[in-house]
């Protein structure tokens, strides 16, 4: 982070779906064609007094079969020997690699040793005992990753509840005067004091002109009378994410031309969301809102020209620059393809995404009257497919209607 400072670890988001295991340096091999006991073989850092007496104990070789239901364990230093172990006198390979036909492989982004791996492999092949095919396990296991068991909805259920009480907080918080930093203060403060051990991504709180810009996260001006504020948080619990945005007007009650807009957006949302049930294609989502986005300001006259035919060309693209849904869970913007061969991917019970239309009209936008200028507003909501419809997981504890938005901003001024 800064000099000998480092952040926080955090696992490898495939490698922790497979195995659990936080502890950085670690492995793991599945091996389903060998004997029992054999298959499920984890490599972790040797265990050193001088670390533990700084970080607490950690789980060693020894430890680790107990604790991560491994069949056996090894030092992290064993892990290239035991894959690709070569007997000079018979010269033969007798680890793991051997007599494999196909090795699913997955780096978690270390190159140097994916090097060294290939450079091994390549030695097996030389002497045509190294695995033929080498294979992305990415793929297989981010397929695995799009649709939720009851376990992980339950870890996305009660981020989204930390987060969308937060939210609520964070709009009783808001009053011109105070800084975007204490807007984010007061919901990152309730999110880890209800245990999130790190938000799911850097808190976004963006006012008046910053509201127009869609990752804003330096959170360090002064909010002004008039503003609009938009607030994009979400906090990470047992490994899980969640993906919420609020908008909400500074002082208490949106201006008429924030107050059009947002009401845009919101019809937006609540057109894709009424899209979602099992067997419709996921990209049905962004066309609905694209229409209703599209046709709202075309009425305010911010766009010109038939809807229908603007929607098509993505006229729409002028005031809102990013998609309207992506899939929500170990990661924010959760593994899993959005197509398949025949288009669009289907819908499934169990999958989770978000909903956030946006629409965002920065300052000197060309044509554009000034008093539409330095609006963003953005309403985001995750939810999870049902078997016959869907559940806004986020939608009842984080206020999205405008007389609820602004009822909650009024309640923390009066205070």
């Amino acid at each position: 982070m800064s000099n000998d400072v480092e952040y926080l670890y955090r696992q490898d988001s495939d490698f922790w779906y497979l195995t659990g295991i936080e502890e950085p340096g670690a492995a793991a091999i599945f091996r389903p064609g060998a004997p029992e006991r054999e298959r499920y073989v984890v490599f972790v850092p040797l265990r050193d007094p001088r670390v533990e007496s700084y970080e607490g104990p950690k789980v060693g070789p020894r430890e680790a079969p107990a604790a991560y239901g491994a069949d056996t364990a090894f030092s992290s230093d064993e892990l290239l020997e035991r894959l690709a172990k070569y007997d000079r006198a018979s010269r033969s390979y007798s680890g793991y690699l051997a007599g494999v036909e196909k090795l699913y492989l997955s780096d978690g982004g270390d190159a140097e040793w994916a090097d060294r791996l290939r450079e091994a492999l390549a030695e097996m092949r030389a002497r045509e005992a190294g695995p033929p095919t080498v294979v992305d396990a990415r793929e297989v296991i981010h397929e695995m990753r799009v649709v939720k068991d009851a376990d992980e909805i339950a870890l996305i259920r009660r981020a989204t509840e930390i987060s969308a009480r937060a939210h609520t907080l964070a709009m009783k918080a808001a009053a011109p005067g105070k800084y975007e930093f204490e807007i984010q203060q007061a919901l990152d403060s309730y999110c880890y004091a209800n245990g999130a051990r790190r938000m799911a991504y850097p808190s976004i709180v963006a006012s008046g002109p910053n509201s127009v810009f869609l990752h804003w996260d330096r959170n360090d001006r002064r909010i002004e009378e008039g503003d609009v504020i938009l607030n994009d948080s979400g906090a990470e619990y047992g490994y899980y994410a969640t993906d919420i945005t609020r908008t909400y007007p500074a002082s208490g009650r949106f201006t008429p031309e924030q107050r059009a807009i947002y009401e845009i957006v919101l019809a937006a949302q609540k057109a894709a969301m009424a899209e979602v049930k099992p067997g419709v294609p996921h990209a049905r989502i962004g066309s609905s809102s694209a229409r209703v986005q599209v046709e709202g300001l075309v009425r305010l006259g911010l766009l010109k020209g038939d809807a229908g035919e603007l929607v098509r060309n993505d006229g729409h693209r002028v005031f809102t620059k990013h998609g309207v849904s992506h899939w929500v869970g170990l990661d924010v913007h959760d593994a899993g393809r959005y197509s398949v061969r025949q288009g669009s991917r289907v819908l499934e019970p169990g999958m989770v995404f978000t909903i956030e239309p946006g629409i965002y009209i920065p300052a000197n936008a060309a044509g554009v009257d000034r008093r539409w200028w330095n609006i963003g507003i953005r309403v985001e909501d995750v939810v999870l497919v049902t078997e016959t419809g869907f559940e806004c997981l986020s939608c009842a504890g984080a206020p999205r209607e405008t007389a609820d938005v602004e009822r909650n901003v009024q309640a923390g001024s009066a205070r």
